[in-house]
Order: C-alpha cells, then sequence, then structure tokens
C-alpha cells in the first residue's frame, strides 16, 4: 500500500537568496522519500518548485513569502481550511501553531528553538519576536501527533517524543585535494548570531599576520571587499561540497545552532572545524571530540595552531568521515519513512 504524504514548509531553496537550513533539509527530505516507490511525496509550500525537485509541488498563499506577520499568524490559521482529505500523514516544519482542527496524523519536526533564537538575537526586533514565538512553537509540539527535534537541546526544551538530525548527502560532501595555500570557509551572514564580521576581524588580525598567502571563502549575504577574501552570496550544494573539500578549515562563530548541518557538510568533506561554543556543535561534534569548540577568546589561537598542525587536521578529516556518515540523508529519510508509517498504523 502506498502511503501519501504531505510536507509542509513556508519556503524552498531558492537560486536566488540565501537557502536557508530548514527549507534545505526540507527539500533533500522530500527528494529522498520521492524515489521511495511506497511513498507518495507532496510538498505544500508558499514558495516556487526547485527546478531539481523530484516531489509534487502544491502552491499555496505566496503571501507568506513578502510578509512575516502573515506568515507568523494568518498562514497557520488558514491551514485549518486546507484539504488534507487525500493525506494519510503531514510532516511539518514551521507555521502550524495556529491548526488545531487536525482530521489527520501530523509530524512535527523542530530543527531548532525560538528560545535559543531569542538569546542569542543581536537586534531588539528579532529578540521580541523570537520570544513570541516560543510559546507558539510549545502549542505546535502538543498538537503534533507525533514531535521530532534535530538535537538534543532542543528535544530538552520541547520534550519532543523522537530525536533525528538532519541529513546531509555523502555524494555531494566528500573529501578531495585541499589547496596548496592554507584556505578557510565561512557560510551565514553577516551579522547576527552566525557572525561573519567576527570571522573576517579574526582573519584579518590573527591570520594574515601568520600565513599572508592565506585566503577566506565566506558564503554570505556581505563580504567586505579584501584581495585575500573572496566572497559568494550563493553557491549551488554541488559548489558548495567542492569548497568545504578543499578548505584547510571550516571556521563557524555561530552563536547558536539547534543542530548545525554546515558540521555535518565539513565532517563529511573531510575538513577540520574551529567553532564557537553552542547546542549543535557540542552535539554534532561530541563535546570537542570531532572539531575544535573554544571561545570568543580563543578563537583565533585556535585557528592558527589548526593550520600550523597538518597531523591534527588529518585527525580530525578522518575522524569526521566517520561521524558525518551517522547523519547521512539516506539514513535520515529512512528513519522518517519509517516513522510515518508507525504514525499511520498508530491512528489507525
Amino acid at each position: 500500500m502506498v502511503l501519501r504524504i504531505t510536507i509542509f514548509h513556508t519556503s524552498l531553496p531558492s537560486p536566488t537568496r540565501k537557502v536557508g537550513g530548514v527549507e534545505a533539509s526540507v527539500h533533500r527530505l522530500a527528494n529522498l522519500l520521492a524515489v521511495d516507490p511506497s511513498l507518495d511525496v507532496t510538498v505544500l509550500t508558499c514558495d516556487n518548485k526547485p527546478v531539481d525537485a523530484l516531489y509534487r509541488c502544491e502552491h499555496i498563499y505566496p503571501l507568506a513569502m513578502r510578509s512575516q506577520l502573515f506568515r507568523l499568524f494568518v498562514l497557520p490559521f488558514l491551514l485549518n481550511f486546507h484539504n488534507f482529505s487525500t493525506t494519510d500523514v503531514v510532516h511539518l516544519h514551521g507555521d502550524d501553531w495556529f491548526w488545531v482542527w487536525r482530521r489527520v496524523p501530523t509530524i512535527r519536526t523542530m530543527h531548532g528553538s525560538a528560545k535559543r533564537e531569542a538569546q542569542t538575537a543581536k537586534s531588539l526586533k528579532r529578540k521580541l519576536i523570537q520570544y513570541l514565538v516560543y510559546p507558539l512553537e510549545q502549542l505546535s509540539v502538543r498538537l503534533a501527533t507525533c514531535s521530532v527535534a534535530v538535537g538534543k537541546d532542543t528535544q530538552a526544551i520541547y520534550g519532543c517524543d523522537e530525536l533525528i538530525g538532519n541529513g546531509v548527502s555523502l555524494a555531494r560532501f566528500s573529501p578531495r585535494s585541499k589547496t596548496s595555500f592554507p584556505l578557510l570557509v565561512f557560510i551565514g551572514t553577516w551579522s547576527g548570531r552566525k557572525r561573519g564580521s567576527f570571522i573576517f576581524e579574526t582573519f584579518c588580525k590573527e591570520i594574515l599576520p601568520r600565513f599572508p598567502e592565506a585566503q577566506l571563502c565566506m558564503v554570505s549575504d556581505y563580504t567586505p571587499p579584501h584581495e585575500n577574501v573572496i566572497g559568494h552570496k550563493h553557491l549551488p550544494e554541488a559548489d558548495l561540497g567542492v569548497l568545504l573539500s578543499e578548505a584547510w578549515v571550516f571556521a563557524y562563530p555561530s552563536q547558536y545552532e539547534g543542530f548545525g548541518i554546515p558540521y555535518v557538510e565539513a565532517l563529511a568533506s573531510g575538513t577540520a572545524i574551529v567553532t564557537t561554543d553552542n547546542p549543535g556543535a557540542r552535539e554534532v561534534l561530541e563535546e570537542g571530540r570531532y572539531g575544535i569548540i573554544c571561545s570568543d577568546a580563543e578563537f583565533g589561537s585556535k585557528l592558527v595552531d589548526l593550520l600550523t598542525d597538518a597531523s591534527k587536521r588529518d585527525e580530525f578529516a578522518r575522524g569526521g568521515l566517520a561521524r558525518a556518515a551517522e547523519f547521512s540523508d539516506k539514513t535520515v529519510a529512512a528513519r522518517y519513512a519509517s516513522l510515518y508509517r508507525e504514525v499511520a498504523d498508530h491512528v489507525e
């Protein structure tokens, strides 16, 4: 019997903007599930269908892509009036907290916590919005037939039923030859919790004096002009895989990650990691076993030490490949496929 699955997320990957971690995970998961003959997969979204999507798309309420207020407060209520009669299980990834009249079993995946987002927010507006969303996320978890957390910290905050990490394609992210010069890679926004400005300043003040030939590649919304710094606003996943595999170090001073897909991508690429402390880093890197977790004050010196020590980089690379295998996208997709059947059978 074919199980009919609807996956809901407001946005999907687009070449015209920075791809968010959740939308990338949703797209990757849906593509893998779509090739399973025992599943019929539809993605319900307010966004356009990606060109490489293998799944069916149902487009609703595009206003949610332009209005945050509509997305947060109107869209979740409108789900009450959507026809879900042709699906067996709905898998939700956000913006669902006012859908109270549920006539079909639902799974809610929590990719992080608005509480943690608020605690690390740089602007007052974002801090207030995240604190507002936090109790709404709690409501989402309570309304779901089954809830899933992608990280242990998120599971502890919401009391989710299951723990399933985000998957990464081990075909797209795999080891290659490193550059002949020290290459550091950063992925994230210039401001906010990702702190591109921090890595840029650290690179200029602490790395270049020791390694004048070093380069920093920033996949970011903004990159200041500098002869040793290369900027990309957007990179296709295949190109990102090549970049990470060629890098000596993935430098990631993020203040909060619910899970941290870039960590797994770097591990799978055979690239050593230096990061600041956050829940995702502690979980994926197992408290520093698979990468260096340090304070802001230590960040520059730890980068210098790692760039100097080829054997340590190789050691992290070897261990990282084994760790990344635990987060294979195919493994994650298989776990969700099994969970869909469990939830559908339980309701029946």
